[in-house]
């Protein structure tokens, strides 16, 4: 049996993706995400079929439901999608200590515990795409930790990359700017310049998978997130910081 497993599938790019990936040759669709009643209106979309696992990936039992299903079915992962994420703008100072912990566990413990229970059923060609932020590029005040965490994720998909070559899985990171979201319209105090640069997440979604089959490390679906990645490696981070301001 070949799936898919995307985490984060109720809204955002984790539901576009799943929709491109409806008739792909695909068996099941393994669709994870908090909200029941928008996986339950995917479903319907949908003529793969789907398998619903409404879980919390904050929640450390959520991966023995997961990984209990995938040591009694034993599937073929084609696809491992990580799309769940959160974050939280403003100074470290305004952020509580649970949006700082729930951060880094969902972006970056939750995405590597995920990635690393489904590395038995991974196999020759099977693709991880983990959605990261054209935030991972430089570190950005006022949205310290999620640009941390993005980062982290960067990071964490490259190093895999590297260990999964030999047996020809692919890791792809995603790193999109400002994207139209229920996440980004949840954030508060976000400049206006940022929202000139918004692009629509079917958008990301099917450059993420091109990106994938060209079995590129980092992806970035715009012209300004591939200047902000061109200017991380050339200017000085000091400098960077610079045009950065409250």
């Amino acid at each position: 049996m070949k799936i898919a497993i995307i985490s984060g599938a109720s809204s955002g790019i984790g539901l576009e993706l799943a929709k491109l990936l409806d008739n792909d040759s695909l068996d099941e669709l393994w669709l994870i995400a908090r909200n029941t009643d928008k996986l339950s209106k995917l479903n319907t979309e949908l003529k793969t079929e789907v398998r619903l696992l409404t879980l919390d990936l904050l929640n450390e039992k959520s991966f023995d439901e997961i990984k209990d299903l995938l040591n009694q079915l034993k599937p073929e992962i084609k696809y491992l999608i990580c799309s769940a994420g959160v974050g939280f703008n403003g100074s470290l100072e305004s952020l509580t200590e649970k949006q700082i912990s729930q951060t880094i566990a969902l972006n970056c413990s939750s995405l590597s515990i995920l990635n690393r229970i489904s590395l038995n059923y991974l196999t020759e060609g099977s693709r991880i795409i983990n959605i990261s932020s054209g935030a991972a590029f430089t570190p950005q005040p006022y949205f310290s930790v999620y640009a941390a965490s993005k980062a982290y994720v960067n990071s964490f998909s490259r190093a895999i990359g590297q260990e999964l070559k030999s047996r020809k899985i692919y890791v792809t990171a995603v790193c999109p700017g400002p994207v139209d979201t229920p996440f980004f319209s949840s954030l508060d105090g976000v400049k206006e310049y940022k929202k000139k640069f918004l692009i629509l997440p079917n958008k990301v979604a099917i450059g993420a998978l091109k990106a994938s089959q060209r079995k590129k490390k980092i992806y970035t679906p715009t012209i300004s997130m591939k200047l902000v990645h061109l200017a991380s490696k050339l200017m000085p981070t000091s400098l960077i910081l610079k045009f950065y301001k409250n």
